[in-house]
């Protein structure tokens, strides 16, 4: 006596697709809503290169919760994306900034190595900006077509 097969065993390959569509559907949902948003840091009142700049959303510790980042350009301009989407989701953020910068090798040495041990590089904030239960760098996405927001002036 054979057991007849079920018919969703039958059309096992047509079940994964459908599951793995809903849940593609489901990911490109999550960049809708998000808003364009643009600004500056300076640091003593001059534009910094290199800083990284998260937006946190407020009231949410949650570990999964998305966090929109940007680096800063040479005039201190950056825009910020979440994922691979551009922009920020509507919302009141605390804003954290870090600006590293490489050791200097010791002299008369070139150091290129992917091998750990060197030295760490330093945050030129000395970390003032970089933990956001302490930052006082806050911010607020619209829903506008675009947030233009006012320079971050770090001391």
């Amino acid at each position: 006596m054979s057991a007849r097969p079920s018919p969703w065993s039958a059309h096992r390959g047509t079940r994964f697709v459908l599951v793995l569509s809903v849940l593609l559907m489901a990911s490109c949902g999550s960049s809708k809503g998000l808003r364009p948003v643009h600004g500056k840091v300076l640091y003593r009142g001059n534009p910094i290169q290199g800083a990284l700049v998260v937006f946190h959303p407020k009231g949410n510790d949650d570990m999964t919760a998305q966090r929109p980042s940007g680096l800063t350009a040479s005039d201190g301009s950056f825009s910020l994306s979440t994922g691979r989407e551009e922009g920020a989701a509507e919302g009141e953020y605390v804003v954290t900034v870090v600006w590293l910068k490489e050791p200097e090798p010791p002299a008369g040495k070139k150091v290129i190595s992917t091998e750990p041990g060197g030295p760490d590089p330093v945050d030129q904030l000395q970390g003032r900006y970089a933990d956001r239960t302490r930052s006082k760098l806050t911010a607020r996405v619209d829903k506008k077509e675009s947030n233009n927001l006012e320079p971050f002036r770090l001391e």
